[in-house]
């Protein structure tokens, strides 16, 4: 049994470019010095839009064409699976900061929550790194970099004792993309040279997240339904997508 655990962590490690965002964090934050620390996976599935789809025109113009989409699919919506690792802080009045990694990006953000009786209603503001590929061409001929930001609308309701939580809302996001990616060359097994890459990646989702546990460790599932829209230049030809993806991350959290 924890040879198959190590084996799922591996894989998601691996998987260093791919996957989703989740948050992960009920809507309350955490009392002032209190610290969060978690892992987990997370990833992307395309259920709408799929790059290919409805390719039926043949001939070098249109492999091209679609040869784009799936590139610019790979550095925005990066579906796959990913690690997820986060670790956060709860600051004086009602304020929380945290540090995520997700395998493409580092997000750095900070929330208010704004409570509500037994519920409450959280704003956030997160700022991301994004690496899409590694430094240098990946082994899938990805050098991709840019920076995003993103804002977490969540309410949220909590047992009295924290022995489950459960929040919901919406999340905006947008990102800047540019660099390298390599395209199959036409007609032949070898791959093509790179090429310059560059994108614009807008996100409109809506979050459902639950969380179980006892004192201070804690199950949390998420899952998070998105509209993509992204569009750019790949080798100096225009290129976009519209997608829609189902995201669910799951992870393991000690608080302290």
């Amino acid at each position: 049994m924890i040879r198959r655990w190590a084996a799922v962590v591996l894989a998601g490690a691996c998987a260093g470019c791919h996957g989703s965002g989740p948050l992960l964090h009920p809507a309350h934050v955490l009392r002032p010095g209190a610290v969060r620390l978690g892992g987990g996976l997370s990833g992307d599935m395309v259920v709408a839009g799929a790059a290919d789809e409805g390719a039926s025109a043949t001939g070098p113009a249109a492999a091209a064409e679609g040869a784009a989409r799936r590139k610019l699919s790979e550095i925005t919506v990066s579906p796959g699976v990913a690690p997820w690792a986060s670790a956060r802080v709860g600051i004086e009045g009602e304020n929380e900061a945290g540090l995520t990694y997700t395998g493409r990006a580092i997000r750095l953000d900070g929330r208010h929550a704004f409570p509500l009786g037994d519920a409450a209603l959280s704003i956030g503001l997160g700022a991301s790194a994004l690496l899409a590929g590694g430094p240098g061409p990946s082994a899938e001929g990805i050098d991709v970099h840019g920076a995003g930001l993103d804002v977490p609308l969540l309410l949220g309701f909590r047992s009295d004792a924290d022995l489950y939580a459960l929040w919901f809302g919406p999340r905006l996001g947008f990102e800047l993309l540019g660099g390298a990616v390599r395209l199959p060359a036409a007609g032949a097994a070898l791959r093509g040279p790179l090429v310059d890459a560059s994108g614009q990646h807008l996100q409109l989702g809506f979050v459902l997240g639950v969380r179980a546990g006892f004192r201070h460790v804690h199950v949390a599932i998420e899952a998070t339904a998105t509209y993509h829209h992204a569009e750019g230049e790949i080798a100096g030809d225009p290129v976009a997508i519209d997608q829609g993806t189902i995201a669910p991350g799951g992870g393991l959290t000690v608080t302290f």
